[in-house]
């Protein structure tokens, strides 16, 4: 039975006032997590001004991979509520949380190579939600001793959620449940719509008005245009589904064949059709079958056999430089669409994550090459704005002359040779910059062990020869995760 949205506001009311822990909202913009928000605000905004003493923050992790309707409505809703909660002299922060530049998506995917999420090796939620949100709560309870977590889930979303919402049934203080992770041992959980279906819900939002100064019609219009009505929703661990079932999230999300959410918006509104692009980049280089453009080592060079075949890691350079080209094509012909929507604004990857991508392909791969200033230029016709990078001694002239000296030397295996020459030379010039030869020796070496095979047929051959690890009697599960 869905508890009334009157006794709702007297007990947040009463846990309030009941100690002096700070409340965190979870907030994604959502419906479910809009009505939690709005009821803690109304029940607070009642309270006498004397009694608001503890802070209440509301957090939302922005992934920067968010589909972009979504993104700007949160964004927006984020000034709304701090300008609304000065005006109204009420104890409420907004915080809009990123990930740390190492664990954003691109950095990740065309920077380390890491093949797009899948269920099996779904390496995404805690990089992207779960560690920005983890740390933001961590480091609150840790300075005030305890916190509490206000969360918009609801029972009877699916039986994923009813599981992971029974784990925190049994509270030790009345509505109130110690969270389950570990990191956040000193977190209770409170979720007041608990009770409440997707009709209580709208009926609440419509029926209420928004105090702090959106338009709850608007939120269920963009409901109305996408199918079907879900969300996505703030993620706090590993159990708690990140995204799926077309939910209102990521649009690179992998973890269902199609985004039905934003291909809907696109068919239901002219105003939106300026996200083709954005959809059709996911579905032509991400949602499909990757094997064949992943390196048959592993990042560290080792090999993995199962079912009489290396399991491939990380993308190749070729399709690492793909991604990035299309990303940035992608991204001109989305600013390009139409000034009068906004669209020049929309930023699909930064200038930072093109730097961290840059350092990576050319400091810890050795691709001396340089490709990403190069892409850059080649499709915005401009010059690259990132940060300087110490140069290669060699230039494209210089490894082109590599190049066809490796096909001249073996012709069947010229590119494995050009890389072991480019990545030992490379070691050789990181060394001569950085004037620390204590590891340069490893350094070499692990290039030597990682070019070792002409093809991956050779590599499969030593492979089967040696002896069985573990690693080899996995199953298709550890199999399908084997990256690093």
């Amino acid at each position: 039975m869905s508890t009334p949205f009157e006794k709702i506001l007297d007990e947040v009311r009463e846990l309030y006032q009941s100690d002096a822990i700070p409340w965190i909202v979870g907030y994604s913009g959502g419906k479910d997590s809009t009505a939690s928000l709005q009821l803690i605000w109304t029940a607070i905004a009642s309270l006498p001004k004397e009694r608001r003493t503890k802070q209440i923050h509301v957090i939302s992790t922005d992934t920067l991979v968010e589909n972009p309707i979504i993104a700007g409505w949160v964004q927006v809703s984020l000034q709304q509520i701090n300008l609304a909660a000065i005006r109204q002299d009420l104890p409420i922060t907004a915080h809009r949380l990123t990930p740390s530049l190492e664990n954003r998506f691109w950095v990740n995917l065309i920077g380390k190579g890491y093949p797009a999420p899948r269920p099996k090796f779904r390496w995404c939620t805690d990089r992207l939600k779960i560690s920005a949100s983890t740390k933001f709560i961590q480091e609150l309870s840790e300075n005030y001793g305890e916190a509490i977590l206000v969360l918009g889930q609801r029972r009877g979303e699916s039986q994923a959620r009813d599981k992971v919402m029974d784990q925190y049934k049994d509270s030790t203080r009345a509505r109130l449940s110690k969270n389950k992770d570990p990191r956040l041992s000193r977190v209770w959980v409170y979720p007041p719509i608990e009770s409440w279906t997707s009709d209580d819900v709208w009926e609440y939002l419509i029926t209420e008005k928004n105090p702090w100064g959106i338009d709850n019609q608007e939120l269920f219009s963009i409901y109305r245009g996408a199918t079907p009505d879900a969300e996505c929703p703030i993620v706090v661990d590993t159990s708690t589904a990140s995204c799926g079932d077309s939910r209102f999230g990521c649009y690179v999300c992998t973890m269902v064949t199609q985004d039905k959410s934003m291909q809907a918006m696109i068919q239901n509104d002219d105003q939106k059709q300026w996200m083709q692009p954005i959809l059709d980049f996911r579905n032509n280089n991400l949602a499909g079958e990757d094997r064949s453009v992943r390196d048959f080592r592993r990042m560290n060079g080792r090999l993995t056999v199962f079912r009489e075949e290396l399991v491939h890691g990380p993308y190749t350079q070729a399709h690492r430089k793909k991604l990035l080209r299309e990303l940035l094509q992608t991204q001109r012909v989305v600013r390009n669409a139409d000034h009068e929507k906004g669209t020049q604004n929309i930023e699909l990857i930064s200038i930072d994550e093109l730097d961290e991508i840059r350092r990576l392909w050319v400091e810890e791969k050795g691709e001396i090459e340089d490709w990403v200033p190069r892409i850059y230029t080649e499709v915005f016709d401009a010059p690259y704005p990132g940060r300087d990078l110490e140069q290669s001694p060699l230039d494209a002239e210089d490894l082109a002359i590599l190049e066809q000296v490796a096909t001249e030397v073996d012709a069947e295996a010229a590119q494995e040779l050009y890389k072991l020459t480019r990545s030992l030379l490379a070691v050789q010039f990181q060394t001569i910059e950085s004037h620390k030869r204590s590891k340069h020796l490893d350094r070499l070496e692990d290039v030597l062990r990682h070019y070792a095979f002409r093809n991956e047929d050779e590599a499969l051959a030593f492979a089967l020869s040696g002896s069985k690890d573990k690693e080899q009697d996995g199953d298709a599960s550890d199999a399908t995760a084997v990256i690093a």
